[in-house]
């Protein structure tokens, strides 16, 4: 899928920030995996992983639940 944007001058966005931010938001909405959000972002999966901790937005999501239970696995195995 192709799409055409038009962003206002007064928000002073190259076209590689613009994809940049619309990959990031994809990707924390779980739209897309990371590495298809890098591929959006047209950067390399490190760098667009360095810049999604950079900006705050969590690599992994998880619930309190997901949580407990993988701790509940890990006690399995050790």
């Amino acid at each position: 899928m192709e799409l055409t944007l038009t962003v206002p001058d007064m928000a002073n966005l190259s076209k590689t920030d613009a994809q940049l931010l619309f990959a990031m938001k994809l990707f924390e909405a779980e739209k897309l995996s990371l590495g298809k959000a890098a591929e959006v972002a047209e950067l390399s999966y490190r760098t667009f992983y360095e810049l999604l901790i950079r900006y705050g937005i969590p690599i992994v999501s998880m619930t309190e639940e997901d949580v407990q239970e993988e701790i509940a696995n890990v006690d399995r195995f050790l």
